[in-house]
């Protein structure tokens, strides 16, 4: 791939930037219980696969874009999938009296 230098620079100080950010999220992972790590593991992971994407966009190398993008791709999508079930679990069940009133009453 041909990246202009401007870009590579660029493509580095984010890389530098994620870094910070990997720190804290250990920090948090860290300090974490033990029965909910899983979030911070999947920010953690996320954080260190982009530092590599960030890498690999700088050095111009396309097997590592391929290899970073689809753990990214996992990562992203578990990271989803939680919190859309985070989202369904928090829901407020119905009073009970309130929701669907039968045709007949």
């Amino acid at each position: 791939m041909d990246i202009p230098d401007w870009a590579r620079w660029a493509f580095c100080v984010f890389a530098a930037m994620q870094l910070i950010f990997f720190y804290r999220d250990v920090q948090l992972l860290r300090q974490a219980e033990p029965g909910r790590r899983t979030d911070p593991w999947l920010a953690v992971a996320d954080t260190a696969v982009g530092v590599v994407l960030s890498v690999g966009l700088a050095l111009g190398a396309f097997d590592v874009l391929v290899g970073a993008g689809a753990v990214l791709l996992v990562v992203g999508a578990c990271r989803g999938i939680r919190a859309l079930l985070a989202r369904r679990s928090a829901k407020p069940a119905p009073a009970p009296g309130e929701g669907a009133v039968p045709a007949g009453d």
